[in-house]
């Protein structure tokens, strides 16, 4: 008896195929209305038509239109690491290249506010599978700045404490928060940055910025 298309190897891969295309006809449609019209000013139906498939797709594929955002803000967070890890790597002393990744991080977050305000709102709803990946998103900005934690106490310049992928984890969340007032106030990234530092520099165990 013949298999049917729809369950061969060919046929798998095909929906694969189809299914990665659409993907990123949605990715890409989004990505041009939102610069158009802003994240509220766009719907769904005007993604799919944009896209040329059904909207309903949305959000079988990315859990709605905020899930749609959060892609694109991913592909924003690949390119932000390379700038963060080159700033971590630098010259210098290491808690003036821990405030070059704090800058690098306040530069790209703000370029867009609204966008973050949506995604720190969604941030409470999303599902299960999306906080799992984002989990793993945190943890490769953590990753440099528990380096340059390691290599401060290395070389003297931060007291022993407790294990640096806390502490990195620690700034991360305060500079989440931070975000958050910095968005309320209508702060730049350099005042974001410098209102943040002290508290970093407690974090630390130091008492003087650099």
């Amino acid at each position: 008896m013949t298999r049917s298309y729809a369950y061969t190897e060919e046929g798998r891969a095909a929906r694969t195929a189809r299914k990665s295309q659409t993907k990123t006809a949605l990715l890409e449609a989004a990505r041009a209305l939102f610069a158009e019209k802003g994240y509220e000013g766009v719907s769904v139906t005007e993604i799919g038509r944009r896209a040329g498939v059904s909207h309903s797709l949305i959000n079988a594929y990315f859990d709605g239109k905020a899930g749609l955002l959060y892609a694109l803000v991913e592909e924003i967070n690949a390119g932000q690491l390379p700038d963060a890890a080159q700033a971590a790597e630098g010259e210098g002393a290491s808690l003036v290249r821990l405030r070059a990744v704090l800058q690098v991080w306040a530069d790209a977050d703000l370029v867009d506010p609204q966008v973050v305000r949506v995604l720190h709102a969604y941030s409470w709803t999303w599902s299960a599978e999306t906080e799992a990946r984002n989990r793993l998103a945190r943890a490769e900005f953590y990753a440099p700045v528990a380096r340059l934690i390691d290599e401060g106490r290395a070389r003297g310049e931060f007291p022993p404490g407790l294990a640096a992928e806390t502490l990195a984890e620690s700034i991360f969340a305060l500079f989440t928060w931070a975000i958050r007032d910095a968005l309320f106030r209508e702060q730049t990234p350099e005042a974001l940055v410098e209102g943040l530092w002290p508290q970093v520099l407690q974090i630390l165990g130091l008492h003087q910025a650099a």
